[in-house]
Protein backbone atom coordinates (compact mmCIF):
# COMPACT_ATOMS: atom_id res chain seq x y z
CA UNK A 1 0.00 0.00 0.00
CA UNK A 2 1.53 3.32 -0.66
CA UNK A 3 1.64 6.24 1.48
CA UNK A 4 -1.35 8.50 1.50
CA UNK A 5 -0.69 11.96 -0.12
CA UNK A 6 -1.68 15.41 2.15
CA UNK A 7 -4.55 15.63 0.21
CA UNK A 8 -5.66 12.24 1.44
CA UNK A 9 -4.30 12.68 5.35
CA UNK A 10 -5.99 15.99 5.43
CA UNK A 11 -9.60 14.40 3.86
CA UNK A 12 -8.81 11.37 6.62
CA UNK A 13 -7.89 14.16 9.31
CA UNK A 14 -11.24 16.25 8.69
CA UNK A 15 -13.59 12.92 8.56
CA UNK A 16 -11.95 12.08 12.10
CA UNK A 17 -12.42 15.43 13.25
CA UNK A 18 -16.18 15.38 12.25
CA UNK A 19 -16.64 12.25 14.58
CA UNK A 20 -15.18 13.91 17.08
CA UNK A 21 -16.76 16.69 16.55
CA UNK A 22 -20.02 14.98 16.78
CA UNK A 23 -19.78 12.71 19.82
CA UNK A 24 -18.95 15.76 21.72
CA UNK A 25 -21.81 17.40 21.07
CA UNK A 26 -23.63 14.74 22.34
CA UNK A 27 -21.63 14.33 25.29
CA UNK A 28 -21.78 18.50 26.21
CA UNK A 29 -24.70 19.99 25.06
CA UNK A 30 -27.54 17.37 27.19
CA UNK A 31 -25.00 18.32 30.03
CA UNK A 32 -25.28 21.97 29.07
CA UNK A 33 -29.20 21.92 28.79
CA UNK A 34 -29.10 20.36 32.19
CA UNK A 35 -27.13 22.22 34.50
CA UNK A 36 -28.48 25.94 33.28
CA UNK A 37 -31.53 27.62 35.15
CA UNK A 38 -33.50 30.61 34.37
CA UNK A 39 -31.53 33.66 36.02
CA UNK A 40 -35.07 34.30 38.26
CA UNK A 41 -35.06 30.52 39.00
CA UNK A 42 -31.07 30.89 40.48
CA UNK A 43 -31.95 33.97 42.28
CA UNK A 44 -34.89 32.54 43.60
CA UNK A 45 -32.99 29.29 44.81
CA UNK A 46 -30.13 31.47 46.08
CA UNK A 47 -32.51 34.00 48.09
CA UNK A 48 -33.91 30.36 49.64
CA UNK A 49 -30.92 29.49 50.93
CA UNK A 50 -29.52 32.86 51.83
CA UNK A 51 -32.55 33.31 54.10
CA UNK A 52 -32.32 29.90 55.52
CA UNK A 53 -28.46 30.39 56.37
CA UNK A 54 -29.82 33.86 58.09
CA UNK A 55 -32.76 31.95 60.15
CA UNK A 56 -30.46 29.04 61.34
CA UNK A 57 -27.99 31.74 62.43
CA UNK A 58 -30.54 34.15 64.25
CA UNK A 59 -31.47 30.24 66.12
CA UNK A 60 -27.78 29.87 66.75
CA UNK A 61 -28.20 33.37 68.76
CA UNK A 62 -31.35 32.67 70.15
CA UNK A 63 -29.63 29.59 72.00
CA UNK A 64 -27.24 31.50 72.89
CA UNK A 65 -29.04 34.18 74.37
CA UNK A 66 -31.44 31.21 75.96
CA UNK A 67 -28.44 30.02 77.85
CA UNK A 68 -27.12 33.37 78.71
CA UNK A 69 -30.45 34.34 80.24
CA UNK A 70 -32.05 30.90 80.97
CA UNK A 71 -32.26 32.02 84.82
CA UNK A 72 -34.00 34.92 84.06
CA UNK A 73 -37.16 33.58 81.49
CA UNK A 74 -40.61 32.20 82.36
CA UNK A 75 -40.66 28.28 82.87
CA UNK A 76 -36.45 28.01 83.94
CA UNK A 77 -37.17 30.86 86.77
CA UNK A 78 -39.13 28.74 88.61
CA UNK A 79 -36.41 25.80 89.19
CA UNK A 80 -34.57 27.10 92.20
CA UNK A 81 -38.33 27.09 93.53
CA UNK A 82 -38.55 23.53 92.89
CA UNK A 83 -36.56 22.58 95.98
CA UNK A 84 -39.19 23.93 98.48
CA UNK A 85 -41.78 22.39 97.56
CA UNK A 86 -41.01 19.48 95.19
CA UNK A 87 -38.35 18.58 97.37
CA UNK A 88 -35.82 18.35 95.17
CA UNK A 89 -31.85 18.45 96.26
CA UNK A 90 -30.09 21.64 95.12
CA UNK A 91 -27.41 19.37 93.03
CA UNK A 92 -30.50 17.70 91.19
CA UNK A 93 -31.68 21.18 90.12
CA UNK A 94 -28.35 21.64 89.03
CA UNK A 95 -28.00 18.84 86.77
CA UNK A 96 -31.20 19.69 85.64
CA UNK A 97 -29.92 22.97 84.53
CA UNK A 98 -26.66 21.36 83.05
CA UNK A 99 -28.97 19.11 80.92
CA UNK A 100 -30.95 22.22 79.67
CA UNK A 101 -27.80 23.64 78.60
CA UNK A 102 -25.99 21.01 77.24
CA UNK A 103 -29.74 20.44 74.72
CA UNK A 104 -28.97 24.19 74.00
CA UNK A 105 -25.30 23.84 73.84
CA UNK A 106 -26.26 20.62 70.80
CA UNK A 107 -28.45 22.70 69.15
CA UNK A 108 -26.15 25.30 68.62
CA UNK A 109 -23.89 22.57 67.26
CA UNK A 110 -26.46 21.23 65.10
CA UNK A 111 -27.14 24.72 64.16
CA UNK A 112 -24.06 25.39 62.83
CA UNK A 113 -23.56 22.30 60.72
CA UNK A 114 -26.66 23.00 59.05
CA UNK A 115 -25.76 26.40 58.43
CA UNK A 116 -22.33 25.33 56.60
CA UNK A 117 -24.34 22.86 55.11
CA UNK A 118 -26.48 24.94 53.48
CA UNK A 119 -23.70 27.45 52.72
CA UNK A 120 -21.84 24.53 50.63
CA UNK A 121 -25.44 23.99 48.73
CA UNK A 122 -25.22 27.56 47.56
CA UNK A 123 -21.53 27.51 46.47
CA UNK A 124 -21.91 24.16 44.70
CA UNK A 125 -24.91 25.64 42.81
CA UNK A 126 -22.64 28.62 42.06
CA UNK A 127 -20.23 26.47 40.15
CA UNK A 128 -22.79 24.49 38.55
CA UNK A 129 -24.20 26.99 37.35
CA UNK A 130 -20.91 28.39 36.13
CA UNK A 131 -20.01 25.31 34.62
CA UNK A 132 -23.49 24.95 33.09
CA UNK A 133 -22.73 28.48 31.37
CA UNK A 134 -19.03 27.38 30.21
CA UNK A 135 -20.43 24.21 28.44
CA UNK A 136 -22.98 26.25 26.53
CA UNK A 137 -20.53 28.52 25.92
CA UNK A 138 -18.54 25.47 24.54
CA UNK A 139 -21.31 23.67 23.33
CA UNK A 140 -22.28 27.00 20.91
CA UNK A 141 -18.78 26.97 19.94
CA UNK A 142 -18.81 22.95 18.74
CA UNK A 143 -22.09 23.30 16.60
CA UNK A 144 -20.06 26.40 15.20
CA UNK A 145 -17.43 23.81 14.13
CA UNK A 146 -19.65 21.59 13.17
CA UNK A 147 -21.70 24.01 10.63
CA UNK A 148 -18.60 25.50 9.46
CA UNK A 149 -17.71 21.59 8.61
CA UNK A 150 -21.17 21.03 6.93
CA UNK A 151 -20.44 23.96 4.30
CA UNK A 152 -17.10 22.30 3.73
CA UNK A 153 -18.77 19.24 3.17
CA UNK A 154 -21.32 20.68 0.43
CA UNK A 155 -18.98 22.93 -0.84
CA UNK A 156 -16.86 19.92 -1.98
CA UNK A 157 -19.08 17.52 -2.09
CA UNK A 158 -17.00 15.44 -5.31
CA UNK A 159 -13.69 15.34 -3.57
CA UNK A 160 -15.08 14.65 -0.41
CA UNK A 161 -16.47 10.83 -0.29
CA UNK A 162 -20.25 10.55 1.44
CA UNK A 163 -19.41 7.49 3.77
CA UNK A 164 -17.08 9.00 6.81
CA UNK A 165 -14.86 5.32 6.46
CA UNK A 166 -13.55 5.85 3.06
CA UNK A 167 -11.42 7.92 0.92
CA UNK A 168 -11.60 8.58 -2.70
CA UNK A 169 -8.04 8.23 -4.12
CA UNK A 170 -7.65 10.77 -7.00
CA UNK A 171 -6.95 8.10 -10.31
CA UNK A 172 -2.97 7.69 -10.02
CA UNK A 173 -0.62 6.97 -12.55
CA UNK A 174 0.93 2.98 -12.87
CA UNK A 175 3.65 2.20 -10.99
CA UNK A 176 6.98 1.51 -12.16
CA UNK A 177 8.64 -0.71 -10.14
CA UNK A 178 11.96 -1.34 -12.33
CA UNK A 179 15.32 1.36 -12.02
CA UNK A 180 15.50 3.37 -14.71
Amino acid sequence: MEPLTVKEDLILDFQEQKKALASQIDLIDPMANNLRKSAVRRMLDTGILVFMEILVWLGVLCFITFIIFMEKLYPFMYLNDLNVTAKISEQELQVLSWAIKAMAIIGIILLIVISRMLRKIRLKNNILNFTGKNLRLLSEELMKRKAAMNILMEKHTKELPSDTDTVLLPPQQPHNDQLL
